[in-house]
Parts: C-alpha cells; structure tokens; sequence
C-alpha cells in the first residue's frame, strides 16, 4: 500500500486491523469517520487516527478499557 492519505475500506481495515465488513458497518452507523463516493466509502487516515485516539479517551474515561 502507497502511503496515502485517503483509504478505501480494504486499506482502512488493513490499517485499523478490522475486517472490511465491520469497518463499512461502522461507516454506515456514523461510529468511523469516512465519506462515501458514489457506492464506495472512503477514508481520511489522520481522521481515522484521531478517532482512535478519542475512542481510547472516551473508553478510558468510562472505565471500560
């Protein structure tokens, strides 16, 4: 994979260590950060890190990490 900015589901599953199934899933409810593109989602990385980071806070905060 290019070091490239913006992902698509199988990219942004690779990063994320997810299965392409859950990540459109999270996409579609509005838990992950993406746009979609005609049929197809894309995803901006630096987006997807920081929503990493907040997911552990949130967690963290909650006392469920």
């Amino acid at each position: 994979m290019e070091n490239n900015l913006v992902l698509t589901t199988e990219e942004a599953a690779e990063f994320l260590k997810l299965t392409p199934f859950t990540v459109r899933d999270h996409a579609r409810r509005g838990i992950m950060p993406a746009r979609k593109v005609g049929k197809a989602w894309r995803f901006y990385k630096p987006d997807l890190v920081a929503w990493l980071r907040d997911y552990e806070t949130t967690h963290l905060e909650e006392g469920k990490l």
